[in-house]
């Protein structure tokens, strides 16, 4: 989530200027889809869920940053409306794997 927030100026500004695609793989990778089930079984239904929900809203930025042809500001508030809805699975996500972690909620 740091990566996709911290470098937007820096990965949108590359993209609006030269319209390279490159760097996105580095900035939308992402550990739980090489996840083996092995890991996945030891955790709670809520858990999975809400990673991915999470994992898929990511995943689906970085696919229309892939095949977008909208540029500068089409792009900007593409992102930023979707980093918006990214972040709020996010934090659902980090609840969730919180409490399962210290065994309290919230």
């Amino acid at each position: 989530m740091d990566r996709i927030i911290h470098r937007e100026k820096e990965y949108l500004h590359r993209f609006n200027l030269s319209r390279t695609r490159f760097h996105f793989k580095e900035i939308f990778d992402n550990r739980y889809a090489k996840m083996s089930i092995d890991v996945l079984k030891d955790l709670s239904e809520e858990v999975i869920v809400s990673a991915d929900n999470f994992y898929n809203k990511a995943e689906t930025l970085y696919w229309y940053f892939m095949q977008t042809e909208d540029m500068g500001v089409a792009a900007e508030d593409h992102c930023s409306k979707t980093i918006f809805d990214i972040q709020g699975s996010y934090d659902i996500f980090s609840s969730f794997l919180r409490a399962e972690i210290t065994g309290q909620e919230g």
